[in-house]
């Protein structure tokens, strides 16, 4: 990708509508310049912007660690890979399993920096509809990657229990008598919402709590059942976990990016043993809304 980027070229990376990156020019929260009238974005300072947002929320490693004991896995928030986890470091006891919540693109750009050794993502491209590879072709063309698939999972509208307030669809979200909770930018459920939006004509502007955020699923769930807000966008499993009514909008497509060069090492070997497991297909299929019948395997590979 080129060095400067444009209005509309800088909202497809960061999948964002070109609405939301004036506001952030006008608040002052997105390095850019003006040049000759237009608008210009460098690229490698919007790379840094991406990751200081996500440093906001959880603490990330600035260092790439040994890969002989520790595996970083940064990126999107998923309750079946807090479990892929957990497992790994029970059937694994000398290696130790990390994970940093800090939204898809902020954990392939962690991946592509050297600062992560596995990014987990589920970013739509919005232009094709497939997930992860055809967004990693076009945004990260140099890094030399396996997607090893977690699991398809179930995206929906969270809502309380016995949805008192009727919503059946996302154009249900433009009401000003409830309040919504959203997810951070740059987190494949935010590049989600707004591609669905996108398709409805909605303006999101108009969605009352569009800006309220929370970075993960089960942070999104708490706060429906807090009754701090309304609805939310988050996964069938969160959902679940706190008796809460779900209408599902999408099966979207999960996935482990691996550095080739990472792939056949002992800890990496570890978690994808785990991972094509009988067991652990089970468990997960047992929380709900997720479907296994990729997971373990290769979707995409680029040596």
């Amino acid at each position: 990708m080129k060095e400067m980027l444009t209005t509309k070229e800088v909202a497809e990376y960061l999948s964002i509508n070109e609405k939301q990156v004036y506001r952030l020019i006008k608040e002052k929260k997105i390095p850019a310049t003006r040049i000759t009238g237009k608008w210009l974005f460098p690229k490698n300072l919007i790379d840094e912007w991406v990751m200081a947002s996500a440093r906001e929320s959880v603490s990330l490693s600035t260092k790439r660690s040994t890969l002989d004991n520790q595996v970083v896995i940064a990126g999107s928030n998923d309750l079946a890979l807090e479990l892929l986890a957990k497992n790994t470091a029970i059937q694994h006891p000398r290696y130790t399993i990390s994970i940093s919540n800090v939204g898809s693109l902020a954990g392939l750009i962690a991946l592509q920096k050297g600062n992560c050794h596995v990014a987990a993502a589920h970013l739509l491209d919005q232009e094709t509809g497939d997930y992860n590879s055809s967004f990693i072709k076009k945004h990260f063309p140099n890094l030399k990657m396996i997607l090893l698939n977690l699991a398809h999972r179930e995206q929906g509208l969270i809502v309380k229990k016995g949805n008192p307030l009727g919503i059946k669809t996302l154009k249900d979200l433009a009401n000003k008598t409830l309040t919504f909770v959203n997810r951070q930018e740059g987190s494949g459920t935010r590049v989600l919402l707004d591609y669905r939006l996108k398709e409805y004509e909605i303006d999101a502007s108009d969605i009352p709590g569009y800006s309220r955020i929370a970075f993960t699923h089960m942070d999104v769930a708490l706060e429906v059942f807090s009754g701090t807000a309304d609805v939310g966008l988050g996964i069938l499993a969160a959902a679940r976990m706190l008796d809460l009514d779900f209408i599902p909008l999408a099966t979207e497509r999960f996935d482990l990016v691996i550095p080739s060069e990472n792939y056949t090492t002992g800890a990496i070997k570890a978690l994808r043993e785990v991972l094509s497991s009988a067991e652990f297909k089970e468990h997960i299929a047992q929380m709900g809304g997720y479907e296994t019948q990729d997971t373990g395997k290769i979707v995409y590979e680029r040596g």
